[in-house]
């Protein structure tokens, strides 16, 4: 089985908290949330050379 690239992130207790409840609400957890929500969104938003403003108020309302 070929080697997977892999990354860690940070987050800022505050965005930490917020990505813990959306992710509570869904009964889902805050890794499942990000792999299967955030990830996929963020990457189709960026088909297509198109850039979008992703400052934290737009990030987070894509999601919710």
């Amino acid at each position: 089985m070929p080697q997977l690239p892999k990354f860690m992130q940070t987050l800022d207790d505050i965005i930490y908290r917020e990505l813990e409840k959306v992710a509570k609400k869904r009964g889902i957890t805050i890794q499942e949330l990000i792999r299967a929500v955030i990830v996929p969104e963020w990457i189709n938003g960026h088909n297509g050379g198109e850039t979008k403003d992703m400052s934290p108020a737009k990030a987070g309302s894509s999601w919710r």
